[in-house]
């Protein structure tokens, strides 16, 4: 049986300002509330827990109603961003319509913003951060679900294109 040694925080996990980031005080706490819920945690079991000062909780969230709305609808913001998709279509070729992302997000440094995805990926600073991100969430991914032999011969297909690629920091070439 395996049991759990301590913990971590994810890759790229992000948390709101002041939040103490300590790994394995959380996981702690989590895995003590996930056993008093007779096994199974809900986001409304966390929330009730952090509501408290002495939770260790209670810095990974915003307090103050009105900064916390505010959040919220960036949050919602970024969500209706994402959801949008761009119908293309090339008159002259007489090509069928491609559908896809409107907007890619571009996580330069200090000025994290949402681009058109075609003038994105015709830059080659900003198609190197798209690319990029891109392959951190496919490594993501596939480090998250690698227990999973239903999915192995995915991981094989993954493992044979990183081989093929060049390196991360080359990739918009």
């Amino acid at each position: 049986m395996m049991r759990i040694a301590g913990f971590e925080f994810s890759e790229g996990a992000r948390f709101q300002p002041g939040a103490v980031k300590d790994a394995k005080a959380v996981g702690e706490h989590l895995e003590l509330l996930r056993k008093q819920c007779k096994g199974e945690l809900t986001p409304e079991d966390v929330l009730a827990d952090a509501k408290h000062d002495n939770s260790p909780l209670h810095s990974f969230f915003e307090w103050d109603d009105t900064a916390a709305a505010h959040q919220h609808r960036l949050a919602q913001a970024r969500g209706l961003i994402r959801a949008v998709v761009a119908v293309y279509v090339d008159e002259e070729q007489k090509r069928p319509a491609v559908r896809q992302k409107a907007y890619v997000h571009i996580a330069e440094a200090g000025a994290p913003h949402y681009r058109e995805s075609g003038h994105a990926m015709s830059q080659k600073k900003t198609r190197q951060l798209v690319l990029q991100r891109a392959w951190r969430e496919l490594q993501a991914w596939k480090a998250r679900y690698k227990d999973l032999q239903e999915f192995s011969d995915l991981f094989d297909v993954i493992d044979e294109v990183e081989r093929h690629l060049p390196s991360p920091a080359k990739m918009a070439n």
